[in-house]
């Protein structure tokens, strides 16, 4: 849900976005900034999703609520993930978010750090596409 939180803030200050999100993902997807609150940044690959969320604000939005039907609207005081399944990976955990833009459940893997916190260590499918609103497919 952090990793969303973040995600959501692209378009707001796609800086604090980046911090966001090294407190989220292992420090492997990281390089060191002192300026950054958590003195890291995001590395190379883990910055390529920042621009897949903010090319489309549409996808995270569509893990929070927002689905075609509802123009990907979703309430920020209320915000939902719905994790429909969960299972033992390697040395984590993988679970399964749904998407109200997608067909099928968004898979992520967390790993445990030395100290205790849970990261994220694959994320890539969470910012592909969703599917477009009924007038968007309705105009061609």
């Amino acid at each position: 849900m952090y990793y969303l939180i973040a995600a959501l803030n692209i378009e707001k200050d796609s800086a604090l976005a980046d911090a966001m999100m090294t407190v989220i993902v292992s420090k492997k997807d990281c390089l060191k900034k002192g300026a950054s609150p958590s003195g890291l940044k995001l590395g190379r690959s883990a910055k390529y999703f920042i621009g897949q969320f903010k090319k489309n604000p549409r996808i995270a939005a569509s893990y929070v609520g927002g689905t075609p039907e509802n123009g990907y609207k979703f309430k920020k005081s209320s915000l939902t993930m719905t994790v429909v399944k969960k299972q033992d990976h390697e040395k984590g955990l993988k679970i399964f978010i749904q998407s109200g833009g997608k067909d099928n459940p968004t898979p992520l893997q967390l790993r445990k750090n030395n100290s205790g916190q849970w990261k994220l260590t694959e994320y890539s499918s969470v910012c592909t596409g969703v599917k477009k609103t009924p007038q968007e497919e309705g105009d061609f």
